[in-house]
């Protein structure tokens, strides 16, 4: 354990130049790779510590603000960024909206004092994938950071039904249908796949992707590609389908 310990001390500063470690090998190996993001510095250092404890987690960085969030995302791609909501904010929905837009391959779990309905319901609103109360134990938090770090959600049942319901109510009222390529990206969107493995699936560009994915937000008016996939779940199937495959919690 020392050794893992002094391993992720080495070369995990902010600002190194090199290339991000293999993501793709990682997950071959059951390794999770996690940044930290958190205030004040201490916290922040004492909870990726804690975290490191894990054997299938790699804490690949530390960061307190949004700028060294993105630099960190750009440079390391981890699964999973563990944000803390109260100390990045007072506007951290937006700065979750912005590292969703620049990282969307990473998932953002938000630490939270307050676990209101109605935090995780603007949480969820804004791509993150979930919401884990302060007020809840390590072993909770490692459970979350599983969850979110296999693709599903982690909020209460009653907030994401409601986020779902606000999202089906939205789609009701689009004016325009998707094609029957913009169909086909909005179902690789809701399977979790990303733009690459869409192109490759489809045999077009990353580019022709992109601008497919624009028309669909524009036309489902979404900003994010959390919201086009919950889009496809909801037009295929029912409310109680979509939340067992969730994995929510109480």
């Amino acid at each position: 354990m020392a050794r893992k310990v002094a391993r992720g001390l080495q070369s995990r500063r902010l600002g190194e130049v090199g290339q991000p470690s293999a993501s793709r090998a990682d997950k071959l190996k059951g390794i999770i790779r996690l940044a930290v993001a958190a205030l004040p510095a201490l916290f922040c250092e004492a909870l990726a510590s804690r975290i490191e404890n894990e054997a299938d987690v790699e804490v690949v960085g530390r960061a307190t603000s949004e700028t060294e969030i993105s630099r960190l995302l750009k440079a390391e791609r981890p699964h999973v960024l563990l944000f803390d909501y109260e100390g990045l904010g007072p506007n951290a929905e937006r700065v979750i909206f912005r590292l969703r837009r620049a990282a969307p391959s990473t998932r953002i779990l938000v630490l939270a004092s307050r676990s209101s309905q109605e935090t995780v319901e603007r949480v969820l609103r804004v791509g993150a994938s979930g919401l884990v109360g302060k007020q809840l134990d390590c072993v909770t938090l490692i459970r979350a950071i599983h969850v979110v770090a296999g693709g599903e959600l982690w909020a209460n049942r009653r907030a994401t039904a409601d986020f779902v319901e606000h999202l089906t109510d939205n789609f009701s009222d689009a004016n325009d249908e998707l094609t029957g390529r913009e169909w086909e990206i909005a179902e690789g969107v809701g399977r979790g796949l990303r733009n690459k493995e869409i192109a490759h699936r489809l045999s077009i560009s990353e580019k022709t992707v992109k601008s497919h994915l624009n028309n669909i937000f524009r036309k489902l008016r979404v900003d994010n590609r959390f919201a086009a996939g919950m889009y496809v779940l909801a037009r295929h199937g029912p409310l109680v389908a979509f939340l067992v495959q969730a994995a929510i919690v109480e």
